[in-house]
């Protein structure tokens, strides 16, 4: 059965995000100068919302169900182009794949802490939350 990651996590660090936003060629001026950041996940059987806040106020919110392929807002706001992804269970870890193989997101619980972990084209990046 898949664990369940709803609740309100607060960013306690990260590791390897310029790489990564080099990679996707996200402009400097969308860039955020303050990493930090509130997740809060709500799970409902297959069902999520992902509401992210970031330092500055700003919000972003994805639905998705697993197995359905979706466009992820977060993608949209920071490289303005849609990109496609499927939400997928493997074992306790929440994968997103995008569509066209070229990178994964994934979502587990390791030792009371939500880590998010980025592979793009062998570029990767992890980013560590607490339960707040």
């Amino acid at each position: 059965m898949p664990c369940d990651l709803s609740g309100k996590w607060v960013y306690a660090s990260g590791d390897g995000m310029d790489a990564l936003l080099d990679l996707l060629k996200v402009p400097a001026e969308k860039r955020p100068t303050d990493p930090s950041s509130t997740v809060e996940i709500t799970q409902s059987g297959d069902d999520f919302t992902v509401k992210t806040t970031a330092a500055d106020g700003n919000c972003r919110e994805a639905k998705f169900t697993i197995g359905v392929e979706f466009s992820d807002p977060d993608i949209k706001a920071l490289r303005g182009v849609e990109v496609k992804a499927t939400p997928c269970w493997e074992g306790d870890k929440l994968v997103l794949k995008g569509s066209g193989g070229n990178g994964t997101a994934t979502r587990e619980i390791v030792g009371g802490q939500l880590v998010m972990s980025f592979d793009i084209m062998g570029t990767k990046a992890t980013r560590f939350f607490n339960k707040a």
